[in-house]
């Protein structure tokens, strides 16, 4: 076996026990937390305790990334989240740090010397939160907001459609580009929502309309827009399973379609089976799928062999991309797809270039 190159990564073997540990993990930290806090608990009923069995499953989604690479930035930019989340709804400060040590003395158990990475990341987490870890911009690197992005926002969150309409026809107006409108004024304004989502200050029903209304008026907007001659190449682009954030990935469909390709757009959540269905009879010259937090990143991983297994030189040009990988670059190495960009409009430029190179 040869040594991991970070103190945090380690061999596929353990990864693999690590992960078949993971219901047991969260009902041992569950409990633990309930016999920690039983008046919070007891105040706050069942919901509480599916709340923390969530929020503890999390924890092990986030870490499975860290331990297959070695990066742990996913990790510290998810717990530096949760921490203010948490906070912000009034949970004790000293409940996600103690839900890392009940962790660790899981891990310390049933994994004997192979939980060192795990207890090192788990403990690394910890001393961050004691160090003030800040809460993360998840929304970094993000394209320059035009003018309407912010009364945009604000508009789509009161559920003013006609307000958020007039904002959005100004920017195409103004710009002539469904593309770069949408990701200059529509992905700023919904990278705030969830801001405030975060920080307690909007409810997720208002999250909800916005994203909701976001879409619709992108839909609006394509009407108006002139696409460029047919190029005679083809995109498939999904959600694989588990990822149930789409607007970013409409965004990217809307500026192939404009740019020329015919685009077959599945959306969100697709089931593997289902996706490589229609790859095998749209033959596709791409296939871009996207994740946007490090939980998905299993499935992705899964959905990109399930694509090459067995097809060689017939399988189409595969690219990844999403939220996650532009906030954690060195997790797309494990990846056998390409990055095109961080945004719609430059992944739409360098996927012409593949093609045709």
């Amino acid at each position: 076996m040869t040594t991991p190159p970070s103190g945090y990564q380690t061999d596929e073997e353990t990864i693999e026990r690590f992960l078949a540990l993971r219901g047991e993990a969260i009902a041992h930290a569950t409990a633990a937390s309930q016999a920690a806090w039983p008046e919070l608990f007891a105040r706050r009923g069942p919901q509480a305790l599916a709340a923390c069995a969530e929020d503890i499953a999390y924890h092990l989604d986030f870490l499975h990334p860290s331990l297959a690479s070695g990066d742990l930035s996913p990790f510290l930019a998810y717990l530096g989240w949760l921490a203010q989340v948490l906070s912000s709804r009034g949970v004790p400060c000293d409940s996600l740090p103690r839900s890392l040590d009940d962790l660790g003395e899981f891990f310390a158990k049933r994994l004997g010397a192979a939980a060192r990475p795990v207890l090192a990341a788990l403990t690394a987490g910890r001393e961050a939160l004691a160090g003030g870890l800040p809460p993360p911009s998840y929304d970094r690197p993000c394209p320059v907001p035009w003018e309407e992005a912010e009364a945009f926002g604000n508009a789509m969150l009161a559920g003013q459609r006609r307000e958020a309409s007039a904002l959005f026809n100004q920017a195409l107006d103004r710009e002539a580009s469904l593309a770069d409108a949408e990701i200059h004024v529509v992905q700023p304004a919904l990278y705030e929502v969830g801001r405030r989502w975060q920080q307690n200050r909007v409810s997720v029903a208002q999250e909800h309309l916005a994203t909701a209304m976001a879409q619709s008026l992108m839909a609006q907007g394509f009407g108006r827009a002139v696409a460029a001659a047919d190029n005679g190449r083809k995109a498939l682009l999904a959600c694989p399973a588990g990822n149930r954030h789409s607007v970013g990935l409409r965004m990217v469909a809307d500026a192939f379609e404009l740019a020329g390709w015919t685009v077959h757009y599945l959306g969100a959540d697709v089931p593997q089976a289902a996706l490589i269905d229609q790859v095998k009879r749209l033959r596709p010259d791409l296939v871009g799928l996207s994740a946007s937090l490090p939980q998905q990143l299993r499935s992705l991983r899964e959905t990109v062999a399930a694509l090459r297994a067995g097809r060689a030189d017939r399988c189409p040009r595969i690219v990844v991309g999403g939220l996650v990988f532009n906030q954690f670059p060195l997790l797309a190495q494990s990846f056998a797809g390409e990055l095109l960009g961080a945004d719609a409009v430059s992944a739409a430029a360098a996927a012409s270039a593949l093609v045709s190179g």
